[in-house]
């Protein structure tokens, strides 16, 4: 007991660490994926602000000046105007870059005029730009655009967007992009990590939640196997014992027997002693019937009531396969036939009516069905007719707390299998057949 004892502990604690492990993986997973969608959504939060911002230095950029720069390309008045533009919203925009671009027939972009931080140098005239060719091929078709985050070995890693600038002709002058860095993106990274810091609380809490019901789950499974085993267990020694004493029982009839054979013999009655013969032939064959099936719980269960039948006078007839019944458990069979025998041996024995006491036993398959079932002679009131299956309801007159439950339990275990049950009663016969 002590070692049973330790081994269900152990394996709590096993249970407990592995789910415990199982737990933090999840939660880590699910951690990584929010701190990467997280990300994702502030960089998509952060651009389209920034685009908002390129849209209104486009809007201000004074077109003209920037138009009579574009026709020399040289660094003169006007690209100094439109750089001293630029630098004021770099000031106060807190950007990386701020500098328009000059598109043309390929896929890169060219920097014309830039404002940039007080440590970097400016940018020469139609200098080739990092921003990649989709973006590129957005801006040509008049389309704002934001690029993911750019690593590059001079400015570090940034995030850069870009607005359309056109003429007041409409004609497509070229790109308002701005620079941001990516401090800045961590920066509302961790506002948005920390407004959602509640809601992972609540997800650990969750896990742990679904966890500890799951254990719960778990021991009940535990305990209620435990139960039906036990109540198996018990039934089975219970009908073995019957067997083991119908054994011993059936050892001293066969000797009384012999004698009361041998005794017809010496005086010389043969033809006493053949009849006498004849009726053990019918008897064995009896016990025969009981003996031709290959599931040795139900040849048990067969053996020991028709034993207990025996005692009482009751007849028993068998109408057998040799089967197993594999696709029911075999202590769910020993349910079923236990409590149908049960009954229909205490309601034979009780009758008292004008029909022959019996009981007949059906086991076999039919198609691709199994069938059980179990005739027997007995009176049942109208009322006791219709409340039969009813949970707690007997016809017994001395009544324990288990009384009543037997064919609710057969009930019970067919609805594990989806089968059926048909009840009939005719001419005091009670026929209760079960298809499965």
């Amino acid at each position: 007991m002590r070692f049973n004892s330790l081994y269900s502990k152990k394996r709590i604690v096993y249970f407990i660490v592995v789910s415990c492990i199982v737990l933090s993986a999840l939660m880590s997973v699910k951690l990584l994926i929010s701190y990467y969608s997280i990300g994702k959504s502030a960089q998509t939060t952060l651009a389209k602000q920034y685009i908002e911002i390129a849209k209104d230095i486009a809007v201000g950029l004074d077109t003209d000046v920037y138009q009579k720069f574009l026709a020399t390309k040289q660094d003169d008045e006007n690209r100094l105007q439109i750089k001293q533009y630029l630098e004021e919203y770099h000031k106060r925009i807190n950007a990386l870059y701020v500098y328009v671009l000059m598109l043309d027939h390929s896929d890169i972009s060219k920097v014309m005029v830039s404002a940039v931080p007080s440590n970097k140098n400016d940018f020469p005239i139609a200098d080739p730009c990092t921003v990649p060719a989709a973006q590129v091929r957005q801006a040509k078709s008049g389309q704002s655009y934001y690029t993911n985050i750019i690593k590059d070995k001079y400015n570090g890693s940034y995030l850069s967007v870009g607005v359309p600038l056109y003429g007041n002709d409409g004609s497509l002058l070229g790109v308002v992009a701005i620079d941001v860095g990516v401090k800045e993106l961590k920066q509302v990274s961790e506002q948005v990590l920390k407004s959602n810091l509640f809601i992972f609380v609540i997800d650990i809490l969750f896990a742990i939640v679904l966890l500890l019901v799951a254990f719960s789950l778990y021991q009940w499974y535990k305990l209620r196997l435990k139960q039906d085993l036990k109540e198996s267990e018990k039934m089975y020694i219970s009908e073995l014992r019957r067997v083991t004493d119908a054994v011993k029982s059936s050892r001293h009839d066969m000797i009384n027997h012999l004698q009361v054979l041998s005794g017809l013999m010496d005086m010389g009655l043969h033809d006493k002693a053949k009849d006498y013969l004849k009726q053990l032939a019918i008897e064995s064959k009896m016990v025969e019937m009981s003996l031709r099936i290959k599931n040795p719980i139900l040849m048990v269960i067969f053996q020991s009531k028709w034993e207990f039948a025996q005692s009482k006078g009751i007849p028993m007839y068998f109408e057998t396969n040799e089967h197993e019944y594999s696709k029911l458990e075999s202590m769910d069979l020993a349910r079923i036939y236990s409590n149908l025998l049960d009954n229909a041996i205490e309601a034979t024995a009780a009758y008292m009516g004008d029909q022959p006491k019996q009981i007949r036993v059906i086991c076999k398959i039919v198609g691709e069905k199994y069938v059980f079932a179990v005739e027997n002679t007995a009176y049942l009131t109208a009322k006791e007719q219709k409340s039969l299956f009813l949970y707690g309801y007997t016809t017994k007159k001395n009544t324990d707390e288990l009384s009543g439950n037997g064919l609710m339990i057969i009930k019970r275990t067919v609805d594990i299998y989806k089968g059926d049950i048909y009840f009939q009663y005719d001419k005091d016969m009670v026929t209760i057949k079960i298809t499965i």
